[in-house]
């Protein structure tokens, strides 16, 4: 699995990378309330129009704000989203899964990043027609709540896996991710803000085994 594991460590470093580009997109700076979010994220939760009203105020900032958030989509859609989709299943394929579990971990994690895309769309349709509508708006709630859903249950999936075995390493990493994937309750309860900080958690922690085995391979293996 020394193979898997590489592929998989080389996918999340360009996710990671990817992911850090998005704080160095010019203007990407909220012109109103985010309630403690990034602008991304807040435009991604909103549920209103009021709310994307709020979050992009008026001109000059509401243009300069729908430009950054343009480029930031373009970066999700074109980057982040196939670097993480590769990163989690290959991380899974690494982990030791097989059989139907593998197909399982697959669905999951493909269906997250066709979530992400059809977010994406959404988006891009309210930013060219602020504040949409409340069809966009009820649309987009389904598109993100699916791919943060499906993005959690796959993490838990990855966790259990790697946790499979009585074996210290295995089992502490598997449970970080595990845990960190179950943030997804945060979202449902309305602190995204703890939600990304759990998925963060678990996809650092699955970046570190990835790391780890790609050099030490009994590190974390299955029969250790």
């Amino acid at each position: 699995m020394r193979a898997a594991w590489r592929w998989c460590a080389a996918a999340g470093i360009v996710a990671f990378t990817i992911s850090s580009l998005f704080s160095h997109i010019p203007g990407l700076v909220a012109c109103g309330p985010t309630g403690g979010l990034e602008p991304i994220i807040a435009f991604e939760l909103a549920r209103t129009t009021a709310d994307i009203a709020s979050l992009f105020g008026t001109e000059p900032c509401t243009s300069t704000l729908v430009a950054a958030q343009k480029t930031g989509l373009l970066l999700d859609g074109l980057g982040f989203i196939p670097s993480y989709t590769a990163f989690l299943i290959l991380g899974a394929i690494a982990a030791g899964a097989r059989g139907r579990v593998r197909q399982l971990a697959f669905a999951i994690f493909l269906g997250a990043a066709l979530s992400d895309e059809i977010e994406g769309f959404l988006l891009n349709a309210i930013l060219d027609h602020l504040p949409g509508t409340s069809a966009l708006l009820n649309a987009l709630w389904w598109a993100v709540h699916m791919k943060f859903g499906l993005l959690a249950l796959g993490t838990v999936q990855l966790g259990a896996i790697l946790s499979d075995r009585p074996f210290q390493r295995r089992f502490v990493a598997g449970i970080l991710i595990v845990g960190g994937g179950s943030a997804f309750v945060s979202l449902v309860a309305k602190s995204a803000v703890w939600m990304m900080q759990g998925l963060l958690i678990a996809w650092v922690a699955l970046l570190v085994v990835a790391l780890m085995s790609s050099f030490w391979p009994r590190a974390f293996s299955r029969d250790s």
